[in-house]
């Protein structure tokens, strides 16, 4: 069993996804920190990995090198609700998800959502099921995804870009989900995203470039999290409503 809600949440384990794609498209040389794997929260896990393939190319490595076709991962346009949320209320947010995780415990969206107001709440989760998504999506009352290509969309304001994003992120995940068998290895796996954006991703990394082009890196920028990869998408999202930067030239 490996559980992935930290990869979701971490800004260190989910980092430099604009760099290493620029590395996907340009082969340059990137070297990203190491991701951090640190006590994830006693969460439901994420996915039964497949039982054992060992008949991998490289032993050294639990990454699928079979393509991954993004497009099975859904996407729906973002909620952008400027003043649903406070700068107070998104801290709140963000720190008692840090004090579930320091202590080992089970981070519950019932519990959670109560830090907040209910206009708030309203914009910061969601099953996934409206027509809009908010930055996290809510499944069996956890945190079963973040919305980082919803963030993406505003600030590019190009609804096919905050998908391709979103996609890559999810592929990066999948490719190793498919094949690691403990939390360890999944961390590792996660480390090599040139081999991740070169290999079973490659399809979704072009399509980031042809789609998102210069906007990308202003993008990520703005989506950056402090502490984690929800911080910045409820920030644009419910408290902001983001703002559109210049989208440059499509895969350039």
């Amino acid at each position: 069993m490996v559980k992935k809600l930290f990869a979701l949440a971490s800004v260190t384990a989910l980092a430099g996804l604009v760099s290493a794609v620029g590395a996907a498209g340009c082969s340059e040389t990137v070297v990203e920190s190491n991701p951090t794997d640190a006590g994830t929260p006693d969460a439901k896990a994420k996915a039964d990995v497949a039982p054992g393939d060992d008949d991998d190319d490289d032993d050294s490595t639990c990454l699928s090198t079979d393509p991954i076709d993004a497009t099975q991962f859904p996407y729906t346009k973002a909620v952008k609700s400027a003043g649903a949320c406070t700068t107070a209320e998104a801290a709140a947010l963000s720190a008692f998800f840090k004090t579930k995780v320091d202590a080992k415990e089970d981070v519950l969206v019932s519990e959670w959502s109560q830090e907040v107001s209910a206009t708030c709440r309203a914009c910061v989760f969601s099953d996934g099921a409206g027509e809009t998504w908010t930055p996290i999506i809510v499944k069996d009352d956890k945190l079963d995804n973040v919305n980082r290509g919803g963030c993406i969309e505003i600030l590019t304001g190009n609804e096919a870009c905050g998908e391709a994003y979103q996609q890559v992120t999810e592929c990066r995940l999948e490719a190793c989900l498919i094949k690691c068998k403990t939390q360890e290895e999944f961390s590792a796996c996660l480390q090599d995203s040139q081999a991740i954006f070169a290999g079973p991703c490659k399809d979704s990394v072009t399509k980031v470039v042809d789609v998102c082009g210069k906007a990308l890196d202003a993008a990520e920028t703005g989506c950056k999290g402090k502490d984690w990869t929800f911080d910045g998408p409820i920030k644009v999202q419910c408290v902001t409503g983001g703002g559109q930067v210049d989208a440059g030239d499509g895969g350039n």
